[in-house]
């Protein structure tokens, strides 16, 4: 075995650690429990991908090499049922399972039997069971590796594809949902997992056309080993360091409790009653400067108004036209103008005293609202002034 093999083995080997340890990890937690053990499960399908090669320097049998290519197979196929399964339980606001997740076994499901009809066979060839001549045995075999060529090749690569989308599109409806109960969001928004996805979306394309150059360049050798394996133990690293770390998005923190749902006209909510909300929501911003709190939530204005979350939304989006993100932040941007006019603090210090938690985050609402940087309004609003001083001399 030369060193780029010796190489190909240790780098497996890691990326078969890494996840071995997250899933030890997420198996002790005591909170979130629904939500660590599929990331659990995660971490065992893909130390499972790594089997082949990490062992094949102390695996030489003809007959375990074929198990471990039948496990590598079944764990192939689960990966990203699993690792979607993950991302919808995490950005979902209870920890119950979605509908039809019998749907997105069926993949996993075909591929263990095929594992099954993979060990069944060595047992038969080796033990000649039933009788069976070599000829009957080879056309078996034949059979056995069409099917796993055709799972590998096409089922599979397509399933990849399929649940990268799946993430990605769960990722966009729960930054949304993020807006209606947060004023602030960039600390929840699992750009974490948007990066991992990205990445495997991007080498998940090359492994395409590096598929179709197979067939079309007969010299073509195909996506170096080494780029797949040091991909794999990054993500792998970044998997279960961020998402030992991780907590569900959408609930509010064990010490808020919910406020119950007022009762207005048999559950309906009269223009009076509308109305009235809307009057406490703006007093809790103009008058109380609730804006002010960087990590205020709708359970913590619910709590503070005595008004139901449903409530608040329901007269956010159909009375004031707002939601929560940007009724909160439209707020914090008015009190920065006036900072940004009258003072010469920084920018920084103008964002924190306004109520946002970052730098970034403030340069990109105040942008969405004014359509200026707040260094280009306060350079404006300084020619007019400067302008409006010279007028009345």
């Amino acid at each position: 075995m030369d060193v780029s093999q010796h190489t190909l083995v240790l780098i497996s080997t890691m990326a078969m650690t890494v996840p071995l340890f997250g899933a030890l990890c997420c198996l002790l937690q005591d909170r979130n429990k629904t939500l660590f053990r599929v990331l659990a499960a995660f971490f065992l399908a893909a130390a499972v991908t790594e089997l082949p090669t990490a062992l094949q320097m102390v695996v030489t049998g003809a007959g375990i090499v074929t198990l471990l290519e039948a496990l590598w197979l079944t764990a192939m196929a689960c990966v990203t049922p699993l690792i979607w399964l993950y991302v919808w339980i995490l950005t979902s606001e209870d920890e119950a399972l979605p509908k039809n997740l019998y749907r997105h076994m069926v993949l996993p499901g075909f591929t263990l039997l095929t594992s099954v009809s993979i060990v069944l066979y060595l047992v038969v060839a080796d033990l000649r069971f039933f009788g069976l001549s070599e000829q009957v045995l080879q056309q078996v075999a034949v059979a056995i590796n069409w099917v796993f060529w055709v799972l590998v090749t096409v089922a599979i690569k397509l399933q990849w594809g399929v649940y990268i989308l799946l993430v990605y599109s769960r990722l966009v409806s729960y930054r949304v949902r993020l807006k209606d109960l947060f004023a602030s969001t960039e600390r929840k928004e699992l750009r974490w997992i948007a990066f991992v996805i990205g990445v495997s979306g991007f080498y998940w394309v090359l492994s395409l056309i590096s598929s179709l150059l197979s067939y079309m360049v007969p010299d073509y050798d195909g996506l170096p080993s080494l780029v797949y394996f040091l991909l794999n133990l990054t993500l792998q690293t970044i998997m279960a360091v961020w998402g030992l770390r991780q907590r569900p998005g959408l609930r509010p923190k064990e010490n808020l409790t919910r406020v119950p749902e007022q009762r207005y006209a048999n559950s309906a909510l009269t223009e009076e009653a509308t109305d009235r909300i809307a009057a406490k929501l703006r007093k809790a911003m103009t008058t109380d400067k609730l804006y002010l709190n960087p990590n205020l939530s709708l359970w913590i204005l619910a709590r503070h108004t005595g008004v139901s979350e449903n409530y608040i939304s329901q007269v956010l989006n159909e009375v004031i036209g707002q939601n929560f993100f940007d009724f909160v932040n439209s707020h914090r941007i008015e009190a920065a103008k006036i900072n940004l006019r009258e003072s010469d603090e920084t920018i920084l210090t103008v964002a924190l005293d306004a109520g946002f938690n970052s730098r970034s985050s403030f340069y990109t609402a105040f942008k969405k609202v004014t359509g200026q940087t707040p260094t280009a309004y306060r350079k404006a609003q300084g020619a007019v002034d400067k302008l409006s001083t010279n007028l009345s001399v």
